[in-house]
């Protein structure tokens, strides 16, 4: 037969793939644990991509060099060759890498579901390796330090999985749920009542006082609007954030809350400034992100600290002991690896104890008070010292920026991007659109504060306590341009307002403080617009992307053959009689909604410059409704993406009482007996 590869060939190859591929385990852990919580409050498209190969590969890589490992222990002619002794050191480190780093454990909420496949895995690669481990067993320096690492990898690789486990969402639902509660006892209570009664005595039933919330007086935050600058305040923040993150993780459990947690909650944030509720939003979700992706369920226990300890001391242990034993047995190239296996190590510990060190988590827990004066005063000095080793590591870019989301919006455009040169073909142009036209901006200061102040003013009004309502239709419907605009689909209604806002800000430019109002609206459609076509699943269900392409297509052949920038297009637009609707003369073939949008224009212009208070107005509507209606695992797998403001408008309203998770009333008290 015919050899494909030369015998030489394959000979070096059998010499590096061993060496290649457990070098290139310890290059992904790295790449991870620098990568793994910078997607936190990153939408950098490159980032993203290296966390998701190196996340793939680096458990087949691992397993692969296990397997390998053993198989060449298998081949080998003397077990007692120092060659493979050295080798098989490398097996508990192995275990280490499959353990993976703090930053990640979950890629995607889904791996968080194969905890139990992980387990499976963690029973038969520990296997592997004490096979690798016994049959290397010769009683050397080498053997007696694999014990060490041993401990190690396991520590690593059982964290992992435990973290898996308690994120899984069945698990993490059932830590939720309180405790059985029978409440009193009822054929009690009505013997006693029935003994008094025979006593005499004119019983009558009172209200017995009680408190089921979770945000009871004793931890419901009084926070200060001001800001001190000496730290203080931001740990004053932390805990406040802390005492609603209790609560409110509960969404995330889906389970709802009660009636009391709603009135805690927003007689708190009533008196909030903008900055600040929003602040405590961020902390919230970003130690959501932490417990569904990383192992901060593991780590921030008692059994996490122990742990960490355990793995770090002896991972150094093992170093200087190799550094101190004899060596010259062995081959330089494996003791070289070996090296870098070993300090590669302890770079990945230390790593991970500076990410440790700077998590809102530990500020949390130094921050928390304590009945011991010694004790409080000791932990202020650490608070102190830490915020300040903290603050050089990100001086010197070593630990990840204090950001806890990437504070940015997708924003897209119909009408620029139909009119732009690009892909004919639908499909194509629609996935490139998805994933590679669309860009982002930082969310300006000013509409952060509009969304605040409508959700506000809204709470205050709001009877029944949430928003699940379209004050969009009723726009629409003050219009008298859609004779049907109670059916108006989700969809129907971004694409309609998206494309007449477009052309109201291009036919008559905004000056003055319009202006600033006009952008703001405009950032709102661009960025609705972006979520039909990215992310169709966050918004509530429809057809927009086949209303999307047809609107398009109908764009497109509008325009085709002549030349026109987005201002000139939309004039153009404005100009064309819209007096017989659309849907007489085309059908309902097509979805398209160009001259609908055309309509709605027509119908706006006689409001003047109030037109876009209008215009905002629909769109806070739209933007509070989807954020409402989108389910809490979707606004959860946006976390591991930068973060989404639909996300934090949706945990925001719930703040404000004002979604469909809190108990409508108050319910039933308790009741006593009181003697007449």
């Amino acid at each position: 037969m015919v050899e494909i590869f030369p015998d030489k060939l394959q000979k070096l190859w059998n010499n590096l793939e061993l060496r290649m591929l457990v070098l290139l385990s310890l290059f992904l852990q790295i790449v991870l644990i620098a990568t793994g919580n910078r997607r936190k409050y990153t939408r950098r498209r490159w980032v993203a991509v290296i966390c998701w190969l190196s996340y793939l590969s680096a458990d087949a890589v691992a397993t692969l060099a296990l397997g390998v490992l053993s198989q060449s222990q298998g081949d080998a002619e003397s077990l007692l060759d120092p060659r493979y002794i050295i080798m098989a050191f490398w097996a508990p480190f192995l275990l280490m890498h499959l353990g993976g780093p703090d930053t990640i454990t979950a890629y995607s909420l889904a791996d968080n579901e194969l905890w139990s496949r992980h387990l499976l895995g963690l029973i038969g690669q520990v296997g592997v390796a004490f096979y690798v481990f016994l049959r290397s067993w010769i009683s050397t320096s080498i053997n007696y330090l694999s014990i060490v690492i041993f401990v190690a990898g396991l520590v690593k690789y059982g964290e992992r999985s435990y973290a898996l486990y308690l994120a899984s969402r069945d698990q993490f639902r059932n830590s939720m749920v309180s405790k059985p509660d029978p409440g009193p006892n009822y054929a009690k209570f009505m013997d006693e009542l029935v003994s008094k009664e025979n006593e005499g005595y004119k019983v009558e039933l009172g209200k017995a006082v009680e408190t089921d919330s979770s945000m009871t007086s004793q931890n419901l935050p009084v926070l200060d609007n001001s800001s001190t600058g000496d730290g203080t305040q931001d740990a004053k923040i932390l805990l406040d954030a802390y005492n609603f993150f209790g609560t409110f993780k509960k969404l995330f459990a889906d389970l709802i809350l009660s009636f009391q947690d709603r009135e805690s909650s927003l007689s708190v944030f009533n008196g909030l400034s903008w900055n600040k509720a929003f602040e405590i939003i961020e902390i919230e979700l970003g130690l959501v992100y932490d417990l569904f992706y990383t192992k901060a369920l593991v780590l921030y226990s008692p059994l996490g600290g122990l742990f960490r300890i355990l793995s770090c001391s002896t991972t150094i242990a093992a170093f200087v002991a190799f550094l101190i034993i004899d060596k010259n047995a062995y081959w330089k190239t494996e003791v070289i690896i070996t090296y870098f296996l070993l300090v590669g190590a302890i770079f990945l510990e230390i790593y991970a104890i500076m990410i440790l060190l700077s998590s809102d988590m530990m500020m949390i827990w130094l921050s928390k008070d304590t009945t011991s004066p010694g004790l409080r005063k000791l932990k202020d000095s650490i608070f102190s010292c830490v915020r300040k080793i903290v603050a050089l590591l990100r001086y010197l870019h070593i630990v990840p920026a204090k950001m806890r989301w990437s504070n940015a919006m997708g924003q897209d455009n119909l009408l620029k991007s139909c009119v732009e040169s690009k892909p004919t073909c639908a499909k194509v142009y629609f996935y490139l659109e998805k994933y590679l036209f669309w860009n982002s901006i930082s969310i300006p200061d000013g509409l952060k504060a509009l969304i605040f102040d409508k959700l506000k003013e809204r709470a205050s009004s709001d009877e029944k306590g949430h928003g699940s309502y379209r004050g969009d239709k009723i726009l629409l419907k003050e219009m008298k341009c859609f004779d049907k605009s109670d059916d108006m689909e989700f969809d129907q209604s971004v694409l309609l307002w998206h494309i007449a806002t477009d052309i109201c800000y291009h036919v008559r430019p905004c000056l003055g403080r319009l202006k600033y109002k006009c952008e703001k609206s405009r950032y709102l459609s661009n960025y609705m617009i972006y979520l039909l076509i990215t992310s169709p699943f966050m918004l509530p269900s429809g057809i927009g992307q086949i209303r999307f392409q047809d609107t398009c297509a109908e764009v497109r052949e509008v325009f085709e053959g002549r030349k026109f920038n987005k201002e000139d297009a939309c004039k153009m637009l404005r100009k064309i009689d819209t007096r017989i609707p659309p849907s007489l003369v085309k059908g309902d073939r097509s979805k398209s909604l160009l001259f609908d949008a055309c309509r709605l224009v027509k119908s706006l212009e006689p409001l003047g410059d109030q037109k876009w208070e209008k215009i905002t107005q629909a769109w806070l509507y739209l933007l509070t409704f989807a954020a409402a209606q989108c389910r809490w695992n979707d606004h959860a797998e946006k976390l591991s993406q930068g973060g989404e403001l639909l996300t934090h408008v949706w945990l925001l309203m719930a703040h404000f009482g004002m979604t469909d998770d809190f108990q409508i009333s108050q319910g039933y008290m308790r009741a006593k007996l009181v003697a007449v």
